[in-house]
């Protein structure tokens, strides 16, 4: 694969994800002004039921689906998507009909709330994040970025149009953003379906292929331990805010991660592009280990680039929340570290997923959700949100070392760690700074000194890649122009 097209696929993911960063722009200030801190805190316990709903049903076979689909020919990758699909189709019938026949205990247990409204909302999410995370996958290991652009900004959009519509013609309350996240997720999964009928193609429900059962649920069940623990481990923080400190509390920690979730449009536009990019790599030219060291780099560049900067005009980005979310900026630095940290691991976690050691998820899983809730333990009942940003941000310093640790093991590679967790140093006491002062002057010249660091660290890559950009501009200017 060249370079260019390598940078064109990149593109593709990237100008959607462009986009949505924009619009979120929009959508968290408008949520956070239209609602109270209470009721986007309810939202937020909505979303984490949601997505750890999600991870039992899926048994672990979407990433089974994503590891054998360059394995299977071609006209077999519908019959694998069906495959791993319709257990969890079945799977997520089961648990929403246990939902409901628990519902009573169920709601007053999360919610305090027995609105049947909320749910029906269950329910619905439950299908609608299943079909939308398989719908997704779909368009992503076929390396199609366009397509899944145009998804995510559609999905956007159309969650900005639904919370403007309800906000004035119903009761204002936390279920105007389920309803929206519900909706905004049918419309996508519908698009994507609809743009991939081929694989979708019912023709596909019958077949034989290479792959098992046997093997898909093999390398996908040790899976759902590590989506359970993992859960735990990315989730905890929320529940302890609301434990110790209550929705209002909870709601603010909420708005910072929005903030947050816009550096996550990054991660994204990676990760969607890497991943099949990676598999499809190892699987050609399974000895090409300069590539990975290449991206590796630029990542790592890139991701502490960008998190200096959001870290350095926190007090100013913090405005658009509106009055009652001021005290976000004081969590915001410490929650920068969870994006940063998982999207460079995405390039060095490699070597667990390329060998098929899954069980290594599950290892690292434990011991990260252990060192979270200890840290949570420690800092959230005197510090509320802002213990709990910091004992996240430590945690996924953890998280990234034990993936690289365990991933140089089975698949060995030089990721320049030295430099990394120099720069990682510097981040983390500019982020201390940060987490208990306002803008100052000693503020802004740890700010600059981290940049200058980076900046010197990595003169070489920036060169590299500024003589590679500047002599190959004119082929650049073409492939961004043509479809």
């Amino acid at each position: 694969m060249s370079n260019n097209n390598l940078f064109k696929k990149f593109l593709d993911y990237a100008i959607g994800s462009g986009i949505v960063l924009i619009l979120g722009f929009v959508s968290s200030p408008l949520n956070t002004r239209l609602f109270s801190p209470d009721e986007f805190g309810k939202f937020s316990m909505f979303l984490l039921v949601g997505n750890v709903i999600n991870a039992i049903i899926l048994l672990g076979l979407d990433q089974s689906f994503v590891r054998y689909f360059y394995i299977e020919d071609e006209e077999n990758r519908g019959k694998l998507l069906y495959k791993t699909f319709k257990l969890s189709l079945i799977f997520c019938i089961l648990t929403t009909l246990l939902i409901i026949t628990f519902k009573v205990t169920f709601l007053q247990l999360i919610f305090k709330n027995q609105s049947y409204q909320l749910l029906m909302l269950i329910g619905l999410n439950n299908f609608a994040l299943l079909f939308n995370r398989f719908a997704l996958l779909v368009v992503r290991m076929q390396q199609k970025g366009k397509l899944f652009s145009i998804l995510q900004v559609i999905q956007k959009i159309t969650n900005i149009i639904v919370i403007l519509m309800l906000f004035f013609t119903t009761e204002r309350n936390f279920l105007i953003l389920a309803y929206a996240a519900v909706i905004s997720n049918i419309v996508a999964t519908f698009i994507g379906i609809g743009a991939e009928k081929k694989l979708w193609s019912i023709k596909n429900l019958t077949g034989e292929i290479n792959t098992s059962y046997k093997e898909l649920l093999k390398y996908g069940y040790p899976l759902i331990f590590t989506f359970l623990i993992t859960w735990l481990f990315q989730s905890s923080d929320r529940l302890f805010v609301k434990y110790y400190r209550g929705y209002e509390e909870l709601g603010i920690y909420s708005a910072a991660f929005s903030i947050i979730a816009l550096l996550n449009a990054v991660q994204m536009a990676f990760s969607m592009f890497w991943v099949p990019v990676a598999y499809e790599k190892f699987e050609n030219d399974s000895n090409s280990k300069s590539f990975f060291t290449q991206i590796n780099q630029v990542v790592t560049f890139v991701m502490f680039l960008i998190s200096i900067f959001i870290i350095l005009f926190k007090d100013i980005i913090v405005l658009i929340l509106g009055e009652s979310y001021r005290s976000a900026s004081l969590i915001i630095p410490f929650l920068v570290f969870m994006p940063l940290m998982y999207t460079i691991s995405e390039t060095t976690v490699l070597g667990i997923n390329f060998r098929k050691k899954s069980q290594y998820h599950i290892l690292i899983a434990v011991i990260t959700a252990i060192i979270n809730l200890i840290g949570h333990w420690i800092f959230v009942p005197k510090l509320g949100g802002v213990g709990a940003a910091i004992s996240t941000g430590i945690t996924y310093i953890v998280f990234f070392s034990l993936r690289t640790l365990f991933s140089k093991k089975l698949y060995k590679n030089n990721y320049n760690l030295k430099t990394f967790y120099l720069v990682t140093f510097n981040l983390t006491l500019f982020s201390t700074y940060a987490t208990f002062n306002s803008t100052n002057i000693a503020y802004i010249l740890l700010g600059g000194f981290n940049i200058m660091v980076l900046l010197f660290i990595y003169r070489e890559l920036i060169t590299t890649c500024f003589n590679y950009f500047y002599n190959n501009k004119k082929k650049f200017r073409r492939f961004t122009l043509k479809e």
